[in-house]
């Protein structure tokens, strides 16, 4: 946060009735416990041991069971599945970021025809969710030979996060004024420099708000995973959770160690972005 920032912080605080303040933390408070609360609940369920966590599932562990995290990863083949996700969501993203970025540069800065109709189809298809399109995509995917296929099932998941990620990344082009641009082409650059040299580097906040948005959809999707990849040695994450519980079911102390380690690397990947994820936040939010 720069100092400018910081001020105008300070001076809206100061600003405030004492009443306002404590409605807004109270309320910050709130969501604060319903958010961390869940994730508590599950790492303390998952070290007790089943007994325990059947006799006591609200209260605090006795004693620390970290044996139920080698025996989770053991029973449900975690190291398989989490391999399969981590192809599954690299490869997506690389080709998400690679088709919205000239696409957003595209509707944002060229002048052609259709544009609007471009733009208008491309906020309809954000409002479109997926299993509407089960069927069909079912069928397309049978006679690409995409099924069973983990590069298949990124690129699907890669054309679903395009709509919203052009639009974002959009808005950041938006915000960098034509000037820039001008001068870079005035100085002998051409579109494809401008865009790389230029143009890139200042949208990077987006195209980490892009990659953020599109990593927790990706890794935590089951349905495109579930209507595609039929193989179990080809199964993500979310897929190995549901198998995993139906013939586990009682073991709920295994279960929860499990959904530990599939939810730790979410909270890792926001924890190092956290930064870029707020500067994408706001930066593409004005228009320059």
């Amino acid at each position: 946060m720069t100092a400018l920032a910081r001020r105008l912080l300070r001076a809206r605080i100061a600003g405030r009735s004492l009443g306002e303040l404590t409605l807004v933390y109270g309320l910050l408070a709130v969501v604060l416990v319903e958010t961390l609360y869940p994730l508590i609940w599950v790492l303390s369920g998952s070290l007790k041991t089943r007994d325990e966590v059947i006799a006591n599932v609200w209260g605090l562990p006795s004693g620390f069971v970290w044996q139920n995290y080698t025996e989770a990863w053991r029973v449900a083949g975690m190291g398989e599945r989490i391999l399969n996700s981590v192809i599954v969501t690299g490869t997506a993203l690389a080709i998400l970021v690679v088709a919205a970025t000239p696409a957003a540069y595209a509707v944002s800065r060229l002048a052609f025809r259709g544009r609007t109709v471009v733009l208008a189809v491309v906020v309809a298809a954000m409002l479109v969710p997926p299993q509407v399109m089960a069927i069909p995509l079912f069928m397309t995917a049978r006679d690409l030979g995409l099924i069973n296929s983990r590069i298949g099932v990124a690129l699907i998941h890669a054309a679903s996060n395009l709509p919203l990620s052009v639009f974002i990344l959009r808005s950041f082009f938006l915000s960098l004024p034509m000037d820039l641009e001008d001068a870079a082409r005035v100085d002998g650059a051409s579109r494809f420099q401008s865009l790389w040299l230029i143009m890139l580097p200042l949208i990077r906040p987006g195209i980490a708000l892009v990659m953020i948005f599109g990593f927790i959809e990706i890794w935590n999707d089951f349905f495109l995973a579930f209507l595609l990849l039929r193989d179990p040695a080809l199964q993500t994450i979310p897929l190995g959770l549901v198998a995993f519980f139906q013939q586990y079911g009682s073991m709920w102390n295994l279960y929860f160690a499990a959904l530990t380690i599939t939810t730790l690397p979410v909270i890792v990947v926001f924890v190092l972005m956290q930064r870029q994820f707020i500067a994408g936040l706001t930066a593409g939010a004005v228009k320059a």
